[in-house]
């Protein structure tokens, strides 16, 4: 009875998610209510409950479970190591060209703004943990991290919104060679590492 209702718990919350994503392709998460959420979906508000507190809720966890996909690309550059980071970073595009609708309804209605900064978030924590080991981090590391977040996420919203002509491979590449261009410049990366 127990793997019964666990497969019944999934497909409702598959279905609401479903729901929730038809419904911002019409309008913003916060026009959507529990109520319009639940005849989209064909269930009654107290099973909407069961399972979340408000639609908020829902948006989130396909927030997460799209992120882990970032965190996925991120442990392979972890194990394959710093220099394959374009082809982890192209894995990631690849995804988000395939799934192109969900990252824009997920970018344009982030519950906190920050979506796209935390699909990129893993990759600013790896260069700095890579950083501290080496003895690069300087004063000016943070600024120079935040400068790569802010740009790559413009390109990344900015190809999200056209017709994505170039491939994920174009822009991981265009991506990863200026982000290289400028951690040379500014000297954080140890001359080992220098060849990315």
């Amino acid at each position: 009875m127990e793997k019964k209702d666990n497969q019944r718990t999934r497909l409702t919350r598959l279905l609401l998610k479903n729901s929730l994503i038809a419904l911002l392709q019409k309008k913003p998460i916060y026009q959507i209510t529990v109520s319009e959420l639940c005849s989209e979906a064909e269930l009654n508000r107290s099973t909407f409950y069961k399972h979340y507190g408000n639609v908020q809720d829902i948006l989130q966890e396909i927030e997460e479970e799209t992120l882990l996909k970032g965190t996925q690309c991120m442990r392979e550059m972890e194990t394959a190591g710093i220099n394959h980071g374009e082809k982890a970073l192209n894995r990631l595009l690849t995804d988000v060209q395939k799934n192109s609708e969900i990252y824009r309804l997920l970018t344009d209605n982030s519950i906190d703004g920050s979506f796209t900064k935390k699909m990129l978030g893993d990759t600013v924590d790896f260069f700095k943990e890579n950083m501290k080991a080496a003895g690069t981090e300087n004063k000016m590391s943070d600024y120079v991290f935040n400068y790569l977040v802010a740009g790559s996420i413009s390109v990344i919203q900015n190809w999200l919104a056209g017709p994505m002509e170039e491939t994920p491979a174009e822009i991981s590449k265009l991506i990863y060679n200026i982000s290289a261009a400028v951690l040379k410049y500014t000297d954080i990366l140890p001359e080992e590492r220098k060849s990315i």
